[in-house]
């Protein structure tokens, strides 16, 4: 039993890295224009079949998940500028509403592409052995590698809004779009980099997932009502946060689905982000915004 507890805590940083990457898109997008952007997911989903089809074309799954990344970007760039920031201009309800049409689209042109059924990713590099607290832990290389991806793109986020113009121009701009547009923030400009950077990041999440969960039209849907709760308790802005957050309810899950079901280890990692929320209504490290 102390070799499963160990195994799941392992699991809960892994996944809760990969939900943390899904998520900075999402609350960086809801805190510098304050849209829920509901086709979030579809680009995780996007970053996955594309890793899958390369390496079903030429064999190589780290070309497939550049590639992914790649798509991400160029169609989350097209997204916003034909989309998200005409509509948001006019009515955020409006940009929800056509943002929910994308995900619909999303995922039945995945159905069509691909198929309804999962795609299977091979894990690579096998399994390693190695002592932790007195136990010999067998672990999946692969789970080890994508924690150092995922670790060195949240440095990367981070050393972005702490070290460089743009960073620190979409924070002002998360804090106050008026203020920081009178201080000379291209707004609109400063929007179209992060939010491509945002689907970008959520690509190469997904295409990291696909040796873990498998490549399903569905796995953006599924995923998308956590990301919001992520994005939200972990503060609209803020990385730390989000990896928190998600690391939280990731931890919550694997941990607790050694004594019950996985539907009730769901509303029990839940419940435990809502309960931060309620003592902390904006978040674990929520930056102020002019949407709160």
């Amino acid at each position: 039993m102390t070799n499963v507890i160990v195994t799941q805590c392992l699991n809960g940083i892994t996944f809760g890295l990969i939900f943390a990457l899904v998520a900075l898109g999402l609350t960086i997008v809801l805190g510098l224009m304050g849209v829920l952007n509901f086709a979030h997911g579809s680009f995780y989903m996007l970053g996955g079949y594309i890793t899958y089809s390369v390496f079903a074309s030429i064999g190589n799954f780290w070309l497939g998940l550049i590639a992914g990344t790649l798509a991400s970007a160029v169609v989350g760039a097209a997204l916003y500028f034909s989309i998200v920031r005409p509509l948001t201009k006019r009515s955020p309800l409006e940009a929800l509403l056509a943002l929910v049409g994308v995900s619909m689209i999303f995922q039945q042109a995945a159905r069509t592409i691909w198929g309804p059924d999962p795609k299977l990713l091979p894990i690579p590099f096998g399994k390693v052995h190695f002592q932790a607290f007195g136990l010999d832990i067998l672990y999946p290389v692969y789970f080890l590698v994508a924690v150092g991806f995922a670790i060195v793109v949240l440095v990367a986020m981070s050393l972005l809004f702490r070290r460089t113009d743009l960073g620190i121009r979409c924070l002002a701009a998360i804090q106050d779009h008026e203020i920081a547009s009178c201080m000379g923030v291209n707004v609109d400009r400063v929007s179209a980099l992060m939010f491509t950077i945002g689907m970008a990041v959520a690509g190469l999440a997904g295409g990291l997932a696909g040796p873990m969960f498998s490549v399903y039209p569905n796995m953006g849907i599924e995923l998308i009502g956590m990301m919001f709760v992520i994005a939200i308790v972990g503060g609209m802005g803020s990385i730390g946060g989000t990896v928190i957050a998600a690391t939280i309810i990731a931890m919550t899950k694997s941990l607790s689905s050694i004594y019950i079901s996985g539907n009730i280890a769901d509303i029990l990692a839940f419940t435990v982000l809502l309960v931060i929320l309620l003592i902390r209504p904006r978040g674990i490290m929520g930056i102020a915004s002019v949407h709160d």
